[in-house]
């Protein structure tokens, strides 16, 4: 009876702390209040990842950068808020693809679109800031803090070969590739670029130089031609972008405040994330979900770490297929993409679970930075694919490699053997080199890859398969180019990727949804009663589970603000 008490006690406890932590979370993180006519102040930099929001007490505890739905929803809440007179963005140093930045200018144009006075100061002090000006370009008023340098110098394309490298250590490097395009092999084993590999990267090079060029051209109301003589004389200085007509001066981002919005009230983005369509009179009146596909594609479940990267497992994603399709209340699923591939059979998997969704719901891709080789083979399942001019996507194709390492260990003064039984049975030996039987194995499993590659995409696209396979090859494309040749239906981001889910759902475009994310992450509640229950006190499982099942903040669905919803148009 004692310990009975202590037990209860013990739960007791739990339920108060949870519940005072809750009150004080509520507290917290409620909206703050926004003065008519304020202005909104981002610092645009660094990375955005691509993933569900944190929940409630992560929002708490680790605030952080926000994800790249926080921000574009916060940018699309601020052009409804009629409080809102504009913003003054800050942008540093980027490390996010071509194509997210596209989104971002998109968010910003939409906030000039709705009549917000949007100025952009640039804070680089780098070799190159072509992205940052692309980004910055966008606003009503662009600005160059004094001390900032910001070349606007041209793009360039690096590639590393590998090729030099197996010789020195004795290594002798097979690969086999379907087909010529496939330059990841050419990475492995060639010593400079392949005619294939160079007319491809010299198309895609021109193709987002091309973007950056006439999206600068646009907004600055300049000529092309002007443009490309102002990048080959490479700017620096804020004076020298003030006078080839990139910039409006040369100001801090408190003297823009000043000057440029008369001294008016101003609300930070981590505090004007707390503030919701819903809060500024435009509720939603309908759902729907999000599921990401973000990382290297591998079976089984989601993950990665500092060295490996993000992992999109297939097991992951298949459940949040299944989930996403299975709600009542979901009308449509955008499935966003940001993968270079990775396994074949994960990614057959995941087009199958987007075959199966669309028979109940229309399934829409927003490809992100990338949604190449399996990354596009995801995604050509879906109802409609969407995606950046400057996204990387394509890649039909496959790739093989493998080392004979037998010489290297010889120089260690490592020996081995092996014992074997069956012809193939030393196909993965990386001790033995590739004989042409086994070469003429690899390559009938590759062929058969491909052509099943092929075959979703035909089918998927309603393309014939000799299309597909010409504009296949292993070769990349950008959006554009992607939307010329079939594989991408439209050009857009995440927020033209919900138009076109509402229109595939008859949802007035000017209406407001709330959209569900998948997979749904853990929140620290549920990540600590897992960590509790299981490690340090497993006596009292049971009730530790129950106690803080009872906090709010457990709860998914239960609080105004949700971990898996942030309301957007």
């Amino acid at each position: 009876m004692p310990m009975f008490s202590k037990r209860r006690r013990l739960v007791l406890l739990l339920v108060v702390v949870t519940v005072a932590a809750a009150i004080l979370i509520h507290h917290r993180l409620a909206a703050p209040a926004v003065r008519p006519g304020s202005y909104l102040l981002l610092h645009i930099h660094g990375d955005y990842p691509e993933e569900a929001p944190p929940d409630l007490l992560g929002r708490l505890i680790g605030r952080g950068a926000p994800t790249m739905a926080e921000l574009i929803s916060a940018l699309h809440v601020a052009a409804l808020d009629a409080r809102i007179a504009g913003a003054v963005v800050r942008v540093g140093p980027l490390e996010i693809g071509w194509a997210k930045a596209e989104d971002l200018r998109s968010a910003l144009a939409a906030l000039r679109a709705a009549g917000k006075k949007v100025h952009a100061v640039m804070e680089h002090e780098a070799v190159a800031a072509n992205k940052e000006y692309f980004l910055a370009s966008a606003a009503n008023r662009v600005y160059l803090s004094p001390a900032a340098t910001a070349p606007l110098a041209g793009l360039a394309s690096r590639f590393l070969f590998l090729g030099g490298v197996w010789e020195k250590l004795d290594v002798e490097m097979h690969v086999e590739k379907i087909r010529e395009y496939k330059t990841l092999g050419d990475m492995l084993q060639n010593k400079s670029m392949s005619p294939y590999h160079r007319e491809m990267a010299t198309s895609l090079l021109d193709s987002i130089s091309a973007r950056l060029i006439s999206a600068i051209a646009e907004a600055r109301h300049l000529d092309r031609n002007r443009v490309e003589a102002i990048i080959d004389d490479a700017p620096v200085t804020g004076e020298e972008f003030v006078a080839a007509g990139l910039a409006d001066g040369v100001r801090y981002a408190s003297e823009v405040i000043r000057q440029d919005a008369a001294n008016a009230p101003t609300v930070d983005l981590e505090e004007y994330r707390k503030v919701t369509a819903a809060s500024v009179g435009h509720p939603p009146t309908h759902r729907i979900a999000v599921v990401y596909g973000v990382g290297a594609i591998a079976v089984g479940e989601s993950g990665g770490s500092a060295a490996r990267g993000r992992i999109m497992g297939s097991e992951t994603v298949v459940q949040a297929f299944r989930e996403a399709q299975d709600n009542e209340e979901v009308k449509a699923i955008v499935f966003r993409v940001d993968s270079p591939g990775g396994s074949a059979l994960a990614s057959d998997l995941i087009w199958r679970a987007t075959r199966e969704a669309r028979e109940k719901k229309p399934v829409i891709v927003s490809m992100s930075d990338l949604a190449a080789s399996g990354g596009y083979y995801i995604a050509a399942g879906a109802d409609r694919i969407l995606a950046q001019p400057t996204t990387l996507t394509g890649s039909i194709g496959v790739v093989f490699a493998r080392p004979n390492i037998e010489g290297l260990l010889r120089r260690l003064g490592i020996a081995t053997e092996t014992i074997a039984r069956g012809k193939y049975a030393r196909i993965n030996d990386i001790t033995t080199p590739v004989s042409a039987d086994l070469r003429a194995k690899m390559v009938a499993q590759m062929d058969h890859i491909y052509a099943q590659f092929v075959d979703r995409v035909a089918r998927s696209r309603n393309l014939p398969p000799e299309r597909v396979d010409a504009i296949g090859r292993g070769r990349v494309w950008t959006g554009s180019q992607a939307a010329e040749n079939g594989l991408v239906d439209e050009l857009g981001g995440f927020l033209e990727a919900i138009d076109a889910a509402k229109a595939a759902t008859g949802i007035p475009k000017d209406a407001e949804v709330q959209l569900v994310f998948y997979p749904r992450r853990k929140t620290l509640a549920e990540r600590l009663a897992e960590a509790l229950a299981t490690r340090l006190l497993p006596p009292f499982a049971a009730e530790l589970r129950a106690a803080l099942a009872l906090s709010p903040f457990a709860r998914p669905g239960v609080l105004a603000l949700m971990p898996e919803e942030i309301v957007i148009q």
